[in-house]
């Protein structure tokens, strides 16, 4: 009872995170489930089980699950040592008048969800060992991995045919029909071997020819998936792995001994090395991104200043603002996996996550080769393994949530049945790696005694997963996915959305994501004119708090900068230092055209700009940028003249007289001063462009 619980939660945790999006409500609901899972393994699994789980957790095999955590972990804490972290902590402390803590990380949340994605991925992986310890529970867990990769493969590929591919994440990879492809190839080549024993009872309910079939079945689905978004990259990396599953049950069939094991090797490398010459590669270009199909400029720029160390994991779209070309904001890059992992983690991670990955698919392989009837569950991790590797060059998709899961899963899978679990498994074993011409003696697989003190670290060590897990549901289901009930998105700020956001109360940011997509017309608040006169308040106070305790914790925010400078020149408070909140909002997003026409306001209508050459400069860039290379942008630029002082007029006359001396003629030729007011006509509007008002 206790395991069909522990499969049904499995199986739940991976269909549902294909079909939620992440955000960190649902991830929470996710934890939660994981950990009474866990932890009813923890207590509930028979003695027996628990010790055929400790006989295969290694020493080595723990040390690598949990240095990815302890690294992103020392990511996250204070340095004690000046200069050591991101130069990015001391502009912020600078900024904010605060001190703050150096950190190798640039982004303290986007770290710490991570952290939380790591956890959940390794107590799946851990879940389903526990359950795939039965041989028949393992065979199920099988099935329903072949089911959820081509169930997901087939809905993604209707919505991708239908045009509404948009609507879902799943879509946007193809990791698990590449996954589906593998599973569904070993359940054909565990059909065949039951085919060959038939007389032998099989512990399971279905027939070798229905087995086969729908396996049939599942890889068809998974390869139209793949070849309907046009990846044939991505079909090469699941043949890759594929051809390590098959390499498997040719050996063990046809070619015994330490010969024919080294043929059908040398063949499979000849395979592995004549693939990437079907798979386009760009030259002159980092190898993490010569496979990608996308374009990774500003991922090569990134990948140019990364330090040794890394910028933090999970902060690659938080660093991508201050390197993407002008215009960019919408196409959101998708970087290959090795890239992001080398960006975030640091190139030294990158290679040991490399060796790693090489080991343990050797080391799969060579368990199945060693094993009885239940080989294909190891030759299924070893061909994982390959493929896996392969589609990190390629795309991002094995880094999102649901991806990462069905992963865990199959690893989890396979792990657990790397090795014989009974004395009749182990006999069959030896005797078989006899008549093949192996030595019985197998130093990889001693003969190990039940430890009470194993059982119990076991136990205590489930446990510990579960308290994790429990910790992270309650951190993630109390975390505010709006900023005042503002929807997070894109920002595109107008003099309203200042005035909203200026209202807000403290302690209601939002988690990650941008702050503010435009709001809605019905959304806004009338504009207080005498706000700007009225001394702060509590609210006012609260608010500004608000920003900058956000940043005390993802400091490369640029829209965040941006807003405490505009809600701090609108009150008028003399907190922060106006320039260095400007600077930083330059810095941080230098691209980001929904930033520049409330950038514009702030810095036209503050006159102490102009005695800063260096905010001079990076004003003057934002001025050609909307008179030059982006037209649609003057109106904002007119817009933000009318706003401006003296000063700030003076100043901006002297820009675009330097960089387009007709334009100013015209627009001041367009300017009419009835009595006090000043309206604006602005001269060679770009077609479709409104009128400002």
């Amino acid at each position: 009872m206790v395991v069909k619980f522990l499969m049904l939660a499995v199986l739940m945790t991976i269909a549902s995170a294909f079909a939620t999006p992440e955000v960190s409500r649902v991830q929470g609901i996710f934890s939660a489930l994981l950990a009474v899972a866990v932890l009813g393994a923890a207590i509930f699994i028979s003695s027996s089980a628990v010790a055929r789980l400790a006989r295969r957790l290694r020493p080595l095999l723990i040390l690598a699950l949990a240095a990815p955590a302890v690294w992103m972990a020392l990511q996250l804490v204070p340095l004690p040592i000046h200069g050591l972290g991101s130069p990015i902590w001391q502009a912020a402390s600078a900024a904010l008048n605060e001190p703050l803590a150096e950190r190798i990380t640039v982004d303290v949340r986007t770290t710490v969800q991570a952290v939380l994605h790591y956890n959940a991925v390794i107590a799946l992986a851990l879940l389903t060992a526990v359950v795939a310890l039965d041989k028949q529970c393992a065979s199920q867990l099988l099935y329903i991995l072949v089911s959820v990769a081509a169930g997901v493969s087939g809905y993604a590929m209707l919505r991708q045919i239908s045009g509404s591919d948009t609507a879902l994440l799943l879509v946007n990879s193809a990791v698990p029909a590449a996954l589906g492809l593998l599973l569904s190839s070993g359940m054909m080549v565990g059909a065949l071997e039951q085919s060959r024993r038939i007389k032998q009872p099989s512990g399971s309910a279905l027939g070798w020819a229905t087995k086969l079939s729908l396996a049939l079945l599942a890889m068809l689905i998974c390869l139209a998936r793949i070849l309907v978004g046009g990846q044939t990259s991505i079909v090469v990396a699941a043949l890759l792995g594929m051809v390590i599953v098959l390499a498997v049950f040719a050996i063990r069939n046809w070619f015994y001994g330490i010969w024919g094991t080294a043929g059908v090797l040398a063949t499979s490398a000849v395979l592995f090395l004549a693939s990437f010459t079907i798979v386009p590669m760009r030259q002159d270009t980092d190898l993490t991104i010569a496979l990608s199909r996308h374009q990774q400029a500003a991922t090569e720029r990134m990948l140019q200043d990364t330090a040794p160390t890394g910028l933090g994991a999970g902060a690659y779209p938080v660093v991508l603002p201050i390197h993407r070309d002008i215009g960019t904001a919408a196409a959101r890059e998708r970087p290959t996996a090795a890239a992001a992992i080398a960006i975030e983690m640091g190139r030294t991670f990158l290679c040991g996550l490399l060796i790693v990955t090489v080991l343990g698919a050797a080391t799969l392989f060579r368990r199945s080769l060693l094993r009885g009837h239940d080989y294909v569950y190891a030759a299924i991790g070893s061909g994982a393994a390959v493929s896996l590797a392969v589609l990190a060059l390629i795309e991002d998709g094995i880094l999102e949530y649901g991806a990462s899961l069905l992963a865990a899963a199959l690893f989890g899978l396979a792990f657990a049945q790397s090795r014989p679990s009974t004395a009749s498994e182990i006999s069959y074993s030896r005797s078989s790696r006899s008549a093949n011409g192996v030595n019985s003696r197998d130093p990889m697989n001693p003969p190990m005694r039940p430890s009470a003190f194993g059982n119990a670290s076991v136990r205590l060590g489930l446990g510990f997963v579960a308290v994790v897990l429990i910790a992270q549901s309650a951190w993630l289901l109390t975390q505010r996915p709006h900023l005042g009930g503002l929807p997070i998105g894109q920002p595109a700020f107008s003099r309203t959305s200042i005035q909203a956001l200026s209202s807000t109360p403290s302690k209601s940011l939002p988690a990650h994501g941008d702050l503010g997509a435009e709001i809605p017309a019905t959304a806004q608040p009338k504009v207080d004119e005498t706000a700007g006169s009225r001394p702060e308040d509590g609210t006012h106070l609260a608010s500004l708090n608000a920003f900058a305790d956000a940043l005390h914790y993802s400091p490369l925010r640029g829209d965040l900068w941006l807003m405490l400078a505009a809600i701090s020149k609108e009150q008028k408070s003399t907190g922060y230092d106006l320039i260095a909140l400007l600077k930083l909002s330059y810095y941080t997003a230098p691209n980001d055209l929904a930033l520049l026409p409330l950038r514009l306001t702030i810095v036209l209508g503050t006159g102490s700009v102009a005695s800063e050459p260096e905010l001079r400069e990076l004003i003057k860039r934002d001025v050609k940028i909307a008179l030059a290379d982006q037209p649609a942008l003057r109106p904002a630029l007119l817009a933000a003249y009318k706003s401006a002082g003296a000063d700030g007029k003076a100043f901006a006359d002297n820009l675009i007289s330097e960089l387009d001396p007709g334009y100013l003629q015209g627009m001041h030729a367009g300017i009419r001063v009835p009595g006090t007011g000043s309206e604006f006509s602005p001269p060679n509007r770009v077609s479709g462009e409104r009128k400002p008002r």
